[in-house]
C-alpha cells in the first residue's frame, strides 16, 4: 500500500470515521466508498453489490485522496 493511503487509513481512524462505510486500497465486504490503488492509477468509487459507481480516476494521488475525502464528509 502507498504511503499515503496508510496516512490516509491513520487519519481516517482518528478523525473517527465509521470504518463500515469506506475502504482503502480493498473492496468494501458490502458497500462504501473506497480508494484503491489500481497500481498505474489510483481509482475512487462508490462500491455496492458488487458494482462500482461514480467510478474516477486519478494519476496523482494527492488528487485522488482529495476526491475520496469530499465523497465520503458529504456523505457522513
Amino acid at each position: 500500500m502507498r504511503i499515503e493511503l496508510q496516512e490516509l487509513k491513520k487519519e481516517m481512524i482518528a478523525r473517527g470515521v465509521n470504518e463500515s462505510i469506506y475502504a482503502i486500497d480493498t473492496l468494501p465486504s458490502y458497500e462504501g466508498f473506497c480508494i484503491y490503488d489500481a497500481r498505474s492509477e489510483i481509482e475512487v468509487f462508490y462500491f455496492e453489490r458488487g458494482n462500482r459507481f461514480e467510478l474516477k480516476s486519478f494519476k496523482d494521488v494527492q488528487e485522488a485522496i482529495a476526491c475520496f475525502k469530499q465523497m465520503v464528509f458529504n456523505e457522513k
